[in-house]
């Protein structure tokens, strides 16, 4: 944009560029946020306390008796926390519990100071997320509720609050009811599915932070920036804010925004009148700063790196910030192609191969914070995926998607509905969480579409409505996929390992329309190490295995996994288990030769038919023998190394089908003068052959090497070991 020549206005945007560039606080404010998260909560159900809201909220009220809370967090999380419960993960602990006692609504209270508040200033009162309704009270005051589990609160308790002195907060928080879809939104398989057991409560509380901010008259509510590339050498951004006018006079102002890296400045004047709410929209066409040139992409793990940029928005009424916020989003466009009737990503122009898996839940009583998502999308990363899917939005943290936009993680991401046809008791409160979640996430370049539901079609009006919510409110950005396994998908399963030549000839699957294509679940048994089972199941149940294993999943309870195949298959491939640290063991090998097969089987064809698969599960919530890389204790399973080898960027592999050695190249780079190698050894480590073969490699290409022959006199067990090098013998 054109330099202003006055010496006033250079002055002015000088002053409010410094602003703009001082880090502040995400979350909107004036002033700094002030958290009520913590531990200075108190719980108790309601069935059990006699006062009513307004009581409850008053400062003094006697709750020395309830139990302490942990926010955010649950309510039988902290019962756990108090030891008042035995640690849920271990043996069948969790089975044990009285569920009436959790299943029942209950309130949280707390008490606080607020600060002082200057003349044309408010105080709102912030709630992220509560898990299911809340109805909320403050100093004897209702102020409203939140309906369903995306839901943010935000109130106005400026003339409610004392800045000297205690105020007190009351949240009754009330039980997520009926069937799986029928208590959507929220977590609904905390009722319990083939993977974790039922939650006590089902996982309801405050589960997100509450607190306090400051604003002058003018609030900014979710600022949206949106990229489009011409070409990968330019980016059009617009940047979309609503400003809110609190006040009940007009206000006149400044909305400025600077983006970084390259300290791109913009602004425009606004007025508002009395109590108005404005979207106010600025693009490349009105504001030219806003065409970036040879922009930082984000890129998925493998094909670049995911770099991020921010945009801090402020708007100014004279010479006081009314409000600022800043958002994090990535330059990068999604497109799609569905060819021969087979889903393909593009990004940034360049068709990309989704390899990851799925996500059940982050951790399955909601104790995964910070720090955690950073370890579980390091070992993503490390794996070589690029793709997690999101299975029923049942990870609702924003530290989740920061650590995927950090690690190119593409996010394959949900709404609550699993497969049956039956719609949630309020659709309008669905819809209302729908329209929220996709306000809350949009600004994430991990996003790369959304889903409606698990394994079917969203029943009238759902569909139809979401299909709509997502061209309105994220302007058609991403694609909208009704059925997570159907509409130019592949199905979904086998959830059991197969032999590993299965894999190179076809995989049979239950919804498949074509063969391999875009798989969204396919998985098998993962047995944990000996040094992981022994954290979570009593040394009484560790061999043979009994009922205890099932409560763990490796039973009935978890019957698509197969459970009797695969350890007839730990026995037939490795020789009978002499006991539970030889099973565990030999179970690594099974674990690593799968996962290993399932990605090379869909890398085979990716030249032909296959366009991505994610595994049923990548990652652990409950400790458990099924659908795992790493454990719930982080120990690196034989899946882990399995994936970590066939995912690689560019990956030289045995097809066990057709005995071909082949190279396959998921990433944006070219490969001349590559030399593919291969020896077969003895079991006693004697070399029996080995052969060789040059080739190159193109993005995108699977490349034939030569194919393997086995000479005489080998072993009934003989190794086969594979290289690929360049001319300076880097592998």
């Amino acid at each position: 944009m054109m330099l202003p020549t006055d010496k006033k206005t250079r002055a002015m945007l000088a002053v409010m560029f410094l602003f703009l560039t001082h880090p502040v606080p995400a979350r909107s404010e004036a002033g700094a946020a002030q958290s009520l998260s913590g531990a200075a909560w108190r719980i108790a159900p309601v069935a059990e306390v006699a006062a009513s809201g307004g009581q409850i909220s008053l400062p003094g009220y006697p709750a020395r008796a309830w139990v302490p809370a942990q926010v955010p967090g649950t309510v039988f999380g902290s019962y756990v926390n108090d030891g008042l419960e035995k640690e849920p993960t271990y043996g069948d602990n969790i089975y044990r519990v009285d569920r009436a006692k959790y299943d029942r609504d209950f309130w949280y209270r707390t008490e606080f100071t607020a600060p002082a508040v200057a003349p044309r200033e408010h105080l709102w009162l912030n709630f992220d997320g509560v898990n299911r309704d809340a109805d909320v009270y403050v100093n004897g005051t209702q102020l409203g509720g939140m309906r369903g589990f995306m839901q943010r609160g935000r109130f106005d308790i400026t003339g409610l609050v004392h800045a000297e002195g205690r105020n007190a907060l009351a949240v009754r928080d009330h039980l997520p009811v009926g069937g799986a879809n029928g208590s959507s939104p929220s977590f609904i398989c905390s009722e319990g599915w083939d993977w974790m057991p039922y939650v006590p409560g089902r996982n309801m509380g405050i589960y997100k932070d509450v607190y306090l901010t400051r604003t002058g008259p003018v609030s900014l509510r979710d600022p949206w920036v949106r990229t489009a590339l011409p070409s990968r050498a330019e980016a059009d951004l617009s940047v979309q804010v609503t400003l809110e006018n609190d006040a009940a006079a007009p206000a006149s102002g400044v909305l400025a925004g600077v983006i970084c890296p390259g300290a791109v400045t913009f602004s425009r004047p606004v007025t508002l009148g009395p109590g108005e709410t404005r979207v106010v929209t600025l693009d490349a066409h009105s504001v030219p700063a806003l065409r970036l040139k040879n922009p930082r992409l984000w890129w998925p793990n493998g094909y670049g790196a995911p770099n991020l940029y921010s945009c801090r928005l402020a708007f100014r009424a004279g010479l006081a910030i009314s409000d600022a916020q800043t958002v994090r989003f990535g330059v990068r466009q999604y497109t799609y192609d569905t060819d021969g009737g087979i889903l393909h990503f593009h990004v940034n122009g360049v068709r990309v191969f989704p390899k990851g898996g799925n996500w059940g839940m982050a951790e399955f009583m909601l104790r995964c914070h910070g720090k955690d998502y950073d370890t579980r999308l390091r070992f993503h990363r490390e794996m070589h995926f690029n793709m997690i899917r999101n299975w029923m939005g049942m990870t609702a943290d924003e530290a989740f998607y920061d650590a995927c936009d950090r690690y190119g993680m593409m996010v394959w991401d949900e709404f609550w509905l699993n497969s049956g046809g039956s719609l949630p008791a309020d659709v309008n409160v669905y819809r209302a969480n729908v329209i929220e979640k996709i306000k809350q996430v949009r600004n994430h370049p991990c996003v790369a579409l959304w889903c409606g539901e698990n394994e079917g079609d969203p029943a009238p009006p759902l569909n139809d409505w979401l299909r709509a919510d997502v061209r309105t409110y994220d302007g058609g950005d991403r694609r909208y996929q009704p059925n997570s396994h159907a509409g130019d998908l592949s199905g979904s399963g086998p959830w059991n390992d197969l032999p590993i030549r299965h894999y190179f000839r076809g995989v049979p699957t239950w919804g498949n329309l074509g063969d391999y294509g875009m798989r969204s679940e396919v998985g098998t048994a993962t047995v944990t190490s000996f040094e992981s089972l022994r954290r979570f199941m009593p040394r009484a149940d560790w061999w043979p295995r009994d009922a205890m294993w099932n409560l763990h999943f490796l039973g009935p309870s978890a019957g698509n996994a197969g459970p009797d195949g695969y350890n007839a298959d730990i026995d037939g491939r490795y020789g009978e288990a002499g006991g539970i640290e030889d099973y565990c063991r030999k179970a690594q090998l099974l674990n690593l030769e799968t996962m290993k097969a399932i990605f090379e089987g869909w890398l085979d064809h990716s030249d032909r038919d296959a366009s991505g698969v994610l595994i049923w599960m990548s990652q652990s919530a409950y400790p458990s023998f099924v659908w795992q890389t790493y454990d719930y204790y982080y120990d690196l399973t034989g899946a882990y190394w399995g994936a970590r080898a066939a995912c690689e960027p560019v990956h030289i592999y045995w097809n066990a089908d057709d005995d071909h050695i082949r190279v396959v190249n998921s990433s944006r780079t070219s490969y001349r003068g590559l030399t593919a190698e291969a020896w077969i050894y003895n079991l006693d480590g004697s070399r029996r052959s080995h052969a060789a073969g040059r080739v190159s490699s193109r993005p995108g290409a699977v490349t034939d090497c030569f194919t393997l022959h086995y000479p005489p006199g080998l072993s009934p067990t003989h190794f086969l070991k594979l290289r690929l090098r360049d001319d300076v013998c880097r592998v």
